[in-house]
Protein backbone atom coordinates (compact mmCIF):
# COMPACT_ATOMS: atom_id res chain seq x y z
CA UNK A 1 0.00 0.00 0.00
CA UNK A 2 3.13 2.29 0.81
CA UNK A 3 4.29 1.67 -2.47
CA UNK A 4 1.19 2.47 -4.49
CA UNK A 5 0.96 6.02 -2.68
CA UNK A 6 4.73 6.53 -3.28
CA UNK A 7 3.84 6.24 -7.40
CA UNK A 8 1.36 8.60 -6.78
CA UNK A 9 3.18 11.05 -4.99
CA UNK A 10 6.38 10.76 -7.89
CA UNK A 11 3.92 11.16 -10.83
CA UNK A 12 2.01 14.17 -9.13
CA UNK A 13 5.65 15.75 -8.98
CA UNK A 14 6.51 14.72 -12.23
CA UNK A 15 3.22 16.75 -13.53
CA UNK A 16 4.25 19.38 -11.73
CA UNK A 17 7.91 19.81 -12.72
CA UNK A 18 7.03 19.61 -15.93
CA UNK A 19 4.17 22.50 -15.79
CA UNK A 20 6.74 24.54 -13.73
CA UNK A 21 8.82 24.09 -16.72
CA UNK A 22 6.11 25.65 -19.02
CA UNK A 23 6.60 29.04 -20.67
CA UNK A 24 3.83 31.56 -19.42
CA UNK A 25 2.87 31.71 -23.13
CA UNK A 26 2.74 27.86 -23.19
CA UNK A 27 0.59 27.48 -19.78
CA UNK A 28 -2.20 30.11 -21.70
CA UNK A 29 -1.87 27.90 -24.66
CA UNK A 30 -2.74 24.75 -22.84
CA UNK A 31 -5.29 26.67 -20.66
CA UNK A 32 -7.35 28.10 -24.24
CA UNK A 33 -6.97 24.30 -25.66
CA UNK A 34 -8.84 23.11 -22.45
CA UNK A 35 -11.23 25.68 -23.02
CA UNK A 36 -11.34 25.42 -26.60
CA UNK A 37 -12.42 20.82 -25.56
CA UNK A 38 -15.09 22.01 -23.50
CA UNK A 39 -16.82 24.56 -25.56
CA UNK A 40 -16.90 21.80 -28.36
CA UNK A 41 -18.23 18.77 -26.24
CA UNK A 42 -20.65 21.26 -25.17
CA UNK A 43 -21.57 22.40 -28.70
CA UNK A 44 -22.34 18.65 -29.26
CA UNK A 45 -24.29 17.95 -26.17
CA UNK A 46 -26.88 20.97 -27.32
CA UNK A 47 -26.58 19.69 -31.35
CA UNK A 48 -27.63 16.12 -29.61
CA UNK A 49 -30.30 17.87 -28.06
CA UNK A 50 -31.88 19.39 -30.53
CA UNK A 51 -31.63 16.52 -32.97
CA UNK A 52 -33.12 14.02 -30.17
CA UNK A 53 -35.57 16.55 -29.19
CA UNK A 54 -39.19 15.23 -28.48
CA UNK A 55 -40.65 18.26 -30.01
CA UNK A 56 -39.31 16.60 -33.59
CA UNK A 57 -41.25 13.13 -32.65
CA UNK A 58 -44.33 13.04 -34.33
CA UNK A 59 -45.47 10.91 -36.74
CA UNK A 60 -45.42 12.46 -40.64
CA UNK A 61 -48.87 12.02 -41.43
CA UNK A 62 -50.91 13.07 -37.99
CA UNK A 63 -48.40 14.92 -36.72
CA UNK A 64 -49.29 13.20 -33.53
CA UNK A 65 -46.38 12.81 -30.64
CA UNK A 66 -46.17 9.60 -28.91
CA UNK A 67 -43.82 10.71 -26.05
CA UNK A 68 -46.42 13.48 -25.19
CA UNK A 69 -49.81 13.34 -23.50
CA UNK A 70 -52.41 13.44 -25.73
CA UNK A 71 -55.31 15.73 -23.20
CA UNK A 72 -57.99 15.50 -25.36
CA UNK A 73 -59.52 14.31 -28.22
CA UNK A 74 -62.20 17.14 -30.53
CA UNK A 75 -64.18 14.90 -32.79
CA UNK A 76 -66.50 16.65 -34.61
CA UNK A 77 -69.21 15.75 -36.75
CA UNK A 78 -70.96 18.01 -39.03
CA UNK A 79 -74.28 17.48 -41.05
CA UNK A 80 -73.30 19.03 -44.38
CA UNK A 81 -77.22 17.51 -45.64
CA UNK A 82 -78.60 21.17 -46.34
CA UNK A 83 -76.37 24.61 -46.54
CA UNK A 84 -75.55 26.10 -43.47
CA UNK A 85 -76.72 29.65 -43.18
CA UNK A 86 -74.17 32.59 -43.09
CA UNK A 87 -74.77 32.68 -39.55
CA UNK A 88 -74.49 29.45 -39.12
CA UNK A 89 -70.78 29.26 -41.29
CA UNK A 90 -69.62 32.40 -39.05
CA UNK A 91 -70.68 30.35 -35.46
CA UNK A 92 -69.16 26.45 -36.40
CA UNK A 93 -65.39 28.68 -37.73
CA UNK A 94 -65.71 31.02 -34.57
CA UNK A 95 -66.58 27.71 -32.70
CA UNK A 96 -63.43 25.24 -34.11
CA UNK A 97 -60.98 28.26 -34.03
CA UNK A 98 -61.76 28.54 -30.04
CA UNK A 99 -61.51 24.89 -29.78
CA UNK A 100 -58.01 24.99 -31.36
CA UNK A 101 -56.85 28.07 -29.51
CA UNK A 102 -57.56 26.45 -26.01
CA UNK A 103 -56.55 22.49 -26.78
CA UNK A 104 -53.13 21.41 -25.45
CA UNK A 105 -50.70 20.75 -27.59
CA UNK A 106 -50.82 16.84 -29.17
CA UNK A 107 -54.56 17.04 -29.03
CA UNK A 108 -56.24 15.39 -32.14
CA UNK A 109 -58.69 17.32 -33.72
CA UNK A 110 -60.79 14.67 -36.11
CA UNK A 111 -63.80 16.25 -38.34
CA UNK A 112 -66.15 14.53 -40.14
CA UNK A 113 -69.30 15.06 -42.38
CA UNK A 114 -72.37 13.03 -42.78
CA UNK A 115 -71.67 11.23 -45.74
CA UNK A 116 -75.00 10.46 -48.19
CA UNK A 117 -72.35 8.12 -50.03
CA UNK A 118 -71.81 6.13 -47.84
CA UNK A 119 -74.60 6.64 -45.87
CA UNK A 120 -72.98 7.52 -42.62
CA UNK A 121 -69.58 9.04 -41.92
CA UNK A 122 -67.10 10.21 -44.31
CA UNK A 123 -63.31 9.96 -44.24
CA UNK A 124 -61.74 12.69 -41.97
CA UNK A 125 -62.01 15.96 -43.48
CA UNK A 126 -59.45 16.35 -40.95
CA UNK A 127 -57.08 14.01 -38.68
CA UNK A 128 -54.05 15.62 -36.74
CA UNK A 129 -52.38 16.37 -33.89
CA UNK A 130 -52.04 19.80 -32.66
CA UNK A 131 -48.30 20.12 -32.89
CA UNK A 132 -45.98 23.03 -31.08
CA UNK A 133 -46.38 26.48 -32.57
CA UNK A 134 -43.29 29.01 -32.85
CA UNK A 135 -43.86 30.20 -29.65
CA UNK A 136 -44.23 27.40 -27.88
CA UNK A 137 -40.90 25.84 -28.22
CA UNK A 138 -37.60 27.09 -27.00
CA UNK A 139 -35.04 27.76 -29.41
CA UNK A 140 -32.30 26.10 -27.47
CA UNK A 141 -34.00 22.36 -28.07
CA UNK A 142 -35.63 23.24 -31.44
CA UNK A 143 -35.78 25.21 -34.57
CA UNK A 144 -38.44 27.61 -33.93
CA UNK A 145 -38.79 28.77 -37.78
CA UNK A 146 -39.36 25.11 -38.39
CA UNK A 147 -41.64 24.30 -35.66
CA UNK A 148 -44.07 27.32 -37.30
CA UNK A 149 -44.02 26.65 -40.53
CA UNK A 150 -44.70 23.13 -39.90
CA UNK A 151 -47.82 24.69 -37.28
CA UNK A 152 -48.95 27.28 -40.00
CA UNK A 153 -48.56 24.66 -43.14
CA UNK A 154 -49.64 20.84 -42.09
CA UNK A 155 -51.72 21.96 -39.13
CA UNK A 156 -53.50 25.53 -39.21
CA UNK A 157 -54.01 25.85 -43.05
CA UNK A 158 -55.61 22.46 -43.55
CA UNK A 159 -57.64 23.28 -40.56
CA UNK A 160 -59.40 26.49 -42.02
CA UNK A 161 -59.77 24.65 -45.42
CA UNK A 162 -61.52 21.35 -43.90
CA UNK A 163 -64.08 24.12 -42.18
CA UNK A 164 -64.63 25.93 -45.34
CA UNK A 165 -64.91 22.38 -47.43
CA UNK A 166 -66.81 20.89 -44.73
CA UNK A 167 -69.60 23.45 -44.67
CA UNK A 168 -69.90 23.76 -48.19
CA UNK A 169 -71.95 20.66 -48.92
CA UNK A 170 -75.40 21.37 -50.61
CA UNK A 171 -78.42 19.06 -49.86
CA UNK A 172 -78.56 15.57 -49.74
CA UNK A 173 -81.39 13.03 -49.96
CA UNK A 174 -80.68 11.36 -46.38
CA UNK A 175 -79.56 12.94 -43.52
CA UNK A 176 -77.66 9.50 -41.41
CA UNK A 177 -77.17 11.16 -38.07
CA UNK A 178 -77.35 8.21 -36.47
CA UNK A 179 -75.20 5.93 -38.48
CA UNK A 180 -72.61 8.57 -38.67
CA UNK A 181 -72.58 8.26 -34.68
CA UNK A 182 -72.55 4.49 -35.08
CA UNK A 183 -69.51 4.59 -37.41
CA UNK A 184 -67.69 6.85 -34.89
CA UNK A 185 -67.57 3.59 -32.81
CA UNK A 186 -67.68 1.03 -35.36
CA UNK A 187 -64.74 2.22 -37.57
CA UNK A 188 -62.67 2.74 -33.94
CA UNK A 189 -62.78 6.83 -34.96
CA UNK A 190 -62.00 7.12 -30.72
CA UNK A 191 -58.06 7.82 -29.64
CA UNK A 192 -57.61 5.14 -27.31
CA UNK A 193 -54.48 7.73 -26.29
CA UNK A 194 -56.43 10.70 -25.49
CA UNK A 195 -57.53 11.29 -21.61
CA UNK A 196 -60.97 12.81 -22.68
CA UNK A 197 -62.85 12.43 -25.68
CA UNK A 198 -64.82 15.79 -26.64
CA UNK A 199 -67.74 14.71 -29.82
CA UNK A 200 -69.43 17.83 -31.31
CA UNK A 201 -72.35 17.22 -33.00
CA UNK A 202 -73.41 20.04 -35.72
CA UNK A 203 -76.61 19.38 -37.14
CA UNK A 204 -80.17 19.97 -37.51
CA UNK A 205 -81.08 16.90 -35.81
CA UNK A 206 -83.57 15.67 -38.70
CA UNK A 207 -82.64 12.10 -38.91
CA UNK A 208 -83.82 10.74 -42.38
CA UNK A 209 -82.99 7.63 -43.33
CA UNK A 210 -84.05 3.65 -43.01
CA UNK A 211 -82.75 3.64 -39.90
CA UNK A 212 -85.27 5.67 -38.74
CA UNK A 213 -87.16 9.03 -40.60
CA UNK A 214 -88.39 11.85 -38.52
CA UNK A 215 -90.42 13.24 -41.67
CA UNK A 216 -92.39 10.33 -41.83
CA UNK A 217 -92.49 9.45 -37.52
CA UNK A 218 -91.77 12.71 -35.83
CA UNK A 219 -89.63 12.15 -32.47
CA UNK A 220 -90.92 8.74 -32.11
CA UNK A 221 -88.11 7.90 -35.60
CA UNK A 222 -85.47 8.87 -32.37
CA UNK A 223 -86.98 6.75 -29.51
CA UNK A 224 -86.61 3.81 -31.49
CA UNK A 225 -82.97 4.15 -32.75
CA UNK A 226 -80.75 1.01 -31.70
CA UNK A 227 -78.14 1.80 -28.56
CA UNK A 228 -74.33 2.80 -29.73
CA UNK A 229 -71.36 3.11 -26.89
CA UNK A 230 -70.15 5.98 -27.05
CA UNK A 231 -69.65 6.52 -22.97
CA UNK A 232 -66.22 8.30 -22.97
CA UNK A 233 -67.59 11.05 -25.27
CA UNK A 234 -68.34 14.13 -23.67
CA UNK A 235 -71.14 15.23 -26.25
CA UNK A 236 -72.34 18.89 -27.61
CA UNK A 237 -75.36 19.78 -29.82
CA UNK A 238 -75.20 22.67 -31.99
CA UNK A 239 -78.74 22.29 -33.28
CA UNK A 240 -79.30 24.23 -36.73
CA UNK A 241 -82.47 25.67 -37.12
CA UNK A 242 -83.55 25.47 -40.40
CA UNK A 243 -86.71 27.96 -41.19
CA UNK A 244 -87.94 25.24 -43.89
CA UNK A 245 -87.98 22.67 -40.89
CA UNK A 246 -89.70 24.08 -38.35
CA UNK A 247 -92.76 21.89 -37.83
CA UNK A 248 -90.38 19.13 -37.89
CA UNK A 249 -87.85 20.84 -35.15
CA UNK A 250 -89.91 20.72 -32.67
CA UNK A 251 -89.53 20.72 -28.13
CA UNK A 252 -90.57 16.79 -28.31
CA UNK A 253 -88.15 16.17 -31.33
CA UNK A 254 -85.08 18.12 -28.96
CA UNK A 255 -86.16 15.66 -26.01
CA UNK A 256 -86.01 12.80 -27.40
CA UNK A 257 -82.46 13.29 -28.74
CA UNK A 258 -81.97 14.29 -25.03
CA UNK A 259 -83.02 11.42 -23.95
CA UNK A 260 -81.19 9.26 -26.81
CA UNK A 261 -77.51 10.83 -26.54
CA UNK A 262 -77.86 11.28 -22.44
CA UNK A 263 -78.45 7.36 -22.34
CA UNK A 264 -75.41 6.90 -24.90
CA UNK A 265 -72.92 9.07 -24.20
CA UNK A 266 -72.09 11.75 -21.27
CA UNK A 267 -74.17 14.86 -23.25
CA UNK A 268 -73.45 18.02 -21.57
CA UNK A 269 -75.59 20.66 -23.58
CA UNK A 270 -77.83 20.64 -26.63
CA UNK A 271 -77.37 24.44 -28.16
CA UNK A 272 -79.70 25.65 -30.67
CA UNK A 273 -78.22 27.84 -33.34
CA UNK A 274 -80.30 30.17 -35.08
CA UNK A 275 -80.86 30.29 -39.34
Amino acid sequence: MGGMYRRRSRRSRGRSRIWSQLSAEDRKGTWIFALGALILAALLVFALQVVRSPVRDFDKVTLCNPHLPRFAQHLVVIDASDTLSAHQTHFLKTHLSGLLESAAVNDRFSIFVLDDHYNGLSEPVINLCKPHSGEDVSALTANQQFVQALYKQRFEQPLDHAISRAVSGGEQPVSPIYEALSDVVALNHLDPAAENVHLTIVSDMIQNSRAGSVFKRGSAAIDQLPLIDLRRARTRVYWLDREKYQRYQTAELEASWQDYLGSVSRLETIQRVRN
